[in-house]
């Protein structure tokens, strides 16, 4: 068996990211793939990259509608939902393919780890706390914490995506919806590489963006929103206190990611006030 396989890669001015990401697409030890772009009409070399790696393109506004545009566009048996900033390790595409195949699963969770670019404290501690979310194999579609991108497009094609989603939770969104479809996901040892905020400065900017549509997150799905802004239940296993240190830091960037979060959530309360 030999199914095609649809990347679907969301992109807004990610060109310092995207060529990394696509070489690790085109590098996979699967070779029959797709490459679907869905584009926020980006104004760097972002086009340009993408034409070059012969990928489809289709423009969207929102992130709902990439989503929508993406799996329209997707002519593959399965979809990958891969971020810009992202790497694959060269064996992803065929273990994911592997167990849908041979075993009869729907969607595959893989292991995330943190690209470790400058070597900050703050680096370090956000690779921890990766780590130990991916430790336990936790993908419960509420309470755990890592999420599959690998799907069935049956399934996929099915979701229903609003005009204007919660981008804070979306990926957890797309994964709840397809388990209530009743799809079968799995946990693959195969690994995605992602690069992260290298400075605090960074981390507070990101759960700013976050908490501001963490309201329209908690009004879509209340159970999630709020599961998911809870300390995770893999913090509470003997894994998390292999590093002393780096979890003590967990503390103070957790800190920051609240108040930055906070902060956001109250500037989307005053401008819908206004």
């Amino acid at each position: 068996m030999n199914p095609l396989v649809s990347l679907n890669i969301a992109t807004y001015n990610s060109a310092k990211t995207l060529g990394k990401c696509l070489d690790s697409v085109k590098n996979q030890a699967y070779k029959n793939i797709e490459i679907v772009i869905m584009d926020s009409y980006s104004k760097d070399g972002t086009l340009e990259i993408a034409k070059s790696y012969g990928a489809r393109i289709v423009f969207a506004d929102t992130l709902a509608a990439a989503r929508k545009a993406g799996s329209d566009a997707s002519t593959g048996e399965y979809i990958f939902i891969l971020d810009s900033d992202q790497i694959l390790e060269p064996n992803v595409l065929a273990e994911c393919v592997k167990v849908c195949e041979e075993e009869g699963f729907d969607g595959v969770t893989l292991f995330e780890k943190s690209l470790i670019t400058r070597n900050t404290f703050v680096e370090r501690v956000i690779a921890y706390d990766k780590e130990i979310f991916h430790s336990l194999r936790d993908d419960d579609p509420i309470k755990g914490t890592a999420i599959p991108r690998f799907f069935r497009a049956s399934f996929f094609k099915k979701v229903e995506f609003a005009k204007n989603p919660p981008i804070t939770f979306e990926h957890t969104i797309i994964h709840h919806k397809i388990v209530e479809m009743g799809a079968r996901i799995k946990f693959v040892d195969a690994y995605i590489w992602h690069h992260e905020a290298t400075t605090i400065r960074e981390v507070g900017r990101k759960f700013f963006r976050y908490g501001y549509y963490y309201i329209p997150a908690f009004e879509f799905n209340k159970e999630l929103a709020v599961r998911h802004s809870m300390p995770r239940r893999t913090y509470f296993h003997c894994n998390a206190l292999k590093n002393p240190v780096l979890f003590i830091g967990l503390f103070y960037v957790y800190l920051v990611k609240a108040v930055s979060a906070a902060s956001g959530a109250l500037m989307y309360i005053l401008q819908e006030k206004k």
